[in-house]
């Protein structure tokens, strides 16, 4: 499991970003194409690393793994952010989006971070007007793509702003089949925290989203806020396999798994793409090339197997031979009397019925024997 940041993560780990305000940003590095390191300095607090990996998590880290070149894209993030002041971070919400915010006094560009889909790095001028982006894209209702505005998508309903009307015309015009999908999709809480607001609020999670009544809204809202309002205990959970999720509060939908507490969102994610991910990459590595050997060792057998039938029967084959040496061999001198005189067609209709010549190949000009 790699861990992807929902909508209601980001709402929680924004609060602790927010503390990179003000900060200078020193340098910027990349690993491949899919992770970039801002490298800022801040008075008082000192150097910060904020490693993002694209589309999935952003976070303080406690180091950096870098390429030696950095690419053309990190070149130009070089280029228009180094020692420019983080002013600002924020969500666009309810969208899976950071907005990062860079000043100095002439000058001022957004660095939107997208984590859903495959993500993107998407640099704009003050006007939010695109300079360049890590992936370009063309979308029916938006272009990312330079000299294009920036406009972000917007889903119908903010999770984080919903009230009972909006909720109630959510579900009663939802075209999903369950309550759950209406709420992981339609109002794009994700599957687990869908899951929660079911164990919260008691209500079945499969029952069809236009047949709740008032009653039922009120208790799956409540669910909901009690959700995003929630008292932070930031923990990575596991399972018998490794780590399966961080989560930002208690929650009833991990009540059984075994857990492990941090002070901040920042080192649950810091520790988990330090220790647990490399260590799942290992035992991943290990796994394959064991299983890589084992195949091996079973092609190997199957084909030592294959060779000691055929030489099982060859031998045999050699024995009949032997045997049979001088019936074979008249029959071989008497068929190469006759294709001085005769065809292959006319040496087969005649050998047709024969006791001991079973076949004749007229194309390749052999016969087969039965002894």
């Amino acid at each position: 499991m790699v861990k992807q940041l929902s909508s209601v993560d980001m709402h929680f780990l924004v609060k602790e970003l927010k503390e990179l305000e003000g900060s200078r940003v020193d340098k910027i590095y990349n690993k491949g194409k899919e992770e970039v390191y801002i490298q800022v300095h801040k008075s008082g607090a000192g150097k910060k690393i904020i490693r993002i990996i694209v589309g999935k998590d952003i976070f303080l880290s406690s180091s950096k793994d870098t390429d030696e070149s950095p690419s053309g894209f990190c070149m130009m993030l070089r280029k228009h952010l180094e020692n420019m002041f983080i002013d600002s971070i924020s969500q666009i919400e309810p969208e899976r989006i950071l907005r990062f915010v860079f000043k100095t006094k002439a000058d001022e560009k957004s660095l939107y971070l997208e984590f859903f889909g495959k993500g993107n790095f998407i640099l704009c001028s003050r006007e939010d007007i695109i300079i360049d982006a890590l992936i370009r894209q063309k979308f029916r209702d938006r272009s990312v793509m330079a000299k294009e505005k920036y406009i972000n998508p917007e889903m119908k309903y903010n999770l984080f702003k919903l009230d009972k009307d909006k909720l109630s015309v959510l579900l009663k015009n939802s075209a999903k089949d369950k309550l759950i999908i209406s709420l992981a999709v339609e109002l794009g809480l994700g599957g687990v925290y869908s899951e929660e607001v079911f164990l919260l609020c008691k209500i079945d999670k499969d029952k069809e989203p236009n047949k709740i009544d008032e009653k039922e809204i009120s208790k799956i809202l409540a669910s909901i806020k009690k959700i995003i309002s929630g008292k932070k205990n930031v923990q990575i959970v596991y399972d018998t396999k490794g780590a399966v999720d961080i989560i930002p509060i208690d929650m009833e939908f991990y009540k059984e798994n075994e857990k492990k507490k941090f002070p901040s969102f920042n080192e649950a994610l810091d520790h988990y793409f330090t220790h647990e991910v490399k260590l799942i990459k290992k035992e991943t590595a290990v796994e394959m090339k064991i299983n890589e050997l084992n195949r091996i060792i079973k092609e190997q057998k199957a084909k030592i197997k294959s060779m000691e039938s055929k030489e099982d029967e060859n031998k045999k084959k050699a024995e009949l031979i032997y045997t049979n040496y001088n019936l074979i061999k008249e029959i071989l001198t008497e068929i190469n009397k006759a294709t001085t005189k005769y065809p292959w067609e006319e040496i087969k209709k005649k050998l047709k019925g024969h006791k001991v010549v079973k076949e004749v190949d007229v194309k390749e000009k052999m016969v087969v024997v039965e002894v």
